[in-house]
């Protein structure tokens, strides 16, 4: 009668759970999947005049910034609301103090709408407004970013990546307002990583893009000004008697940037990007580390003119040159500049034939820090991209390539999800 009675339960209870499961109604919808990436490899040559006296050069094959990213997005219950995620992988240098061969540089989620956008995860940071035609965006990263003041390493990633959650409001379809709060990598005095999400900074940007009906018409195509905040600790480098100490501290830099059209022509147009940064700095010895550099108050200005051959609408090839200028205010000709002339033609849809030249000098005071005087760089090779998309369902801010570099993109950094 017992095993009668637990039968009985048991019964009760199963169809009491199912009655409870057929309760909850969870439609199976397949997300919009966004698969793209990029390869990248040039032959490289650099030459270097050293400070000291002689000269040093090498060649290699660079891989670096190749990278494969994974998007998906879906409606919410409201068909004005979306939800997002991204995952990427990316190549770092090979002299880089990444421990990894591989670097996770996108994991993100988010909703958004028509006139709202939320961002939770590691992502681009918030420290640059505009892309510059290089061909990859560390050849001007002292020149173009807000450099990390918690990251003795040298590592482009910890300087261009880092958590953050970050909202943005369109108060019109071209005016937006981005708000952040964000971690930068933190490492010890030897670059190795201690945290990627402790928060340590934030920043407040007003960007003004118009809409992408009318980007060729001659004006302003972007605007924007940013302040950027950082939180620093302290931290001491070298040993004894050459130990120099960088205290807690904060620090904020004030970004503007412009992109302007100068001709109304689609098939054959001029641009002009401009980006001036101020950084406040904080208390430094010395240039002798990436973290001190970092830390100094500076002034840089950044600007690119850019031809583009647009053929039927389609880019054939463009011509740019990028200059760069930045000045550490708080030490004697310790001021640098750059030129960098870059040629990218179009071979078909996503394959690029790529060529860049660059030239940087260092002022005596500079020059003493970094060891080096003057630096000669030529990069010639090809890149390919592909962004291929299944079950097209959901309108996007951007292509999931957005998200990376682009040498023949204009306007504002990132807009991919």
């Amino acid at each position: 009668m017992a095993f009668r009675h637990t039968l009985l339960v048991a019964a009760v209870v199963a169809m009491l759970s199912a009655s409870a499961h057929a309760l909850e109604l969870d439609p199976m919808v397949i997300p919009e999947i966004n698969i793209g990436g990029r390869a990248i490899v040039t032959a490289n040559y650099q030459d270097q005049e050293l400070a000291d006296g002689g000269s040093e050069s090498d060649s290699e094959l660079d891989i670096a910034d190749s990278s494969l990213l994974f998007g998906f997005s879906k409606y919410l219950f409201s068909d004005q609301d979306y939800g997002f995620a991204a995952f990427g992988l990316k190549l770092p240098e090979d002299d880089s103090d990444l421990e990894d061969d591989i670097y996770v540089h996108e994991v993100h989620v988010g909703i958004g709408g028509p006139r709202y956008e939320l961002k939770l995860g590691r992502s681009r940071l918030t420290n640059t407004l505009v892309q510059f035609p290089t061909l990859r965006d560390d050849d001007l990263l002292e020149f173009t970013h807000v450099l990390n003041g918690s990251s003795n390493a040298e590592a482009e990633e910890f300087q261009i990546f880092g958590g953050l959650v970050q909202g943005s409001w369109w108060f019109t379809p071209a005016v937006r307002l981005t708000g952040a709060l964000t971690a930068r990598t933190e490492t010890d005095d030897h670059g190795d990583r201690e945290s990627s999400s402790n928060f340590n900074g934030g920043s407040l940007t007003l960007a003004y893009e118009i809409p992408e009906t009318i980007k060729f018409d001659r004006g302003v195509r972007f605007a924007g000004i940013s302040v950027d905040y950082q939180d620093l600790d302290d931290m001491v480098l070298g040993h004894g008697e050459a130990a120099r100490s960088l205290s807690s501290d904060d620090m904020t830099a004030i970004i503007a940037a412009l992109t302007y059209n100068l001709s109304n022509d689609p098939e054959r147009f001029w641009v002009l990007d401009g980006q001036a940064i101020y950084n406040d700095g904080a208390e430094v010895a010395s240039l002798h580390s990436e973290i001190e550099r970092a830390r100094a108050e500076s002034t840089t200005v950044a600007l690119a003119l850019r031809y583009f051959h647009r053929p039927y609408l389609q880019t054939r090839w463009q011509a740019a040159v990028a200059l760069g200028w930045k000045d550490y205010r708080d030490f004697d000709d310790a001021t640098a500049y750059t030129v960098v002339p870059t040629f990218v033609y179009r071979l078909g849809a996503g394959v690029d034939l790529l060529a860049q030249y660059q030239y940087r000098h260092n002022d005596t005071g500079l020059a003493a820090a970094l060891g080096v005087d003057d630096e000669h760089r030529i990069a010639v090779g090809i890149s390919f991209a592909f962004d291929y998309t299944l079950n097209e369902s959901v309108g996007e801010r951007g292509s999931i390539l957005n998200l990376e570099h682009d040498t023949l993109d204009l306007g504002p950094v990132g807009g991919g999800h």
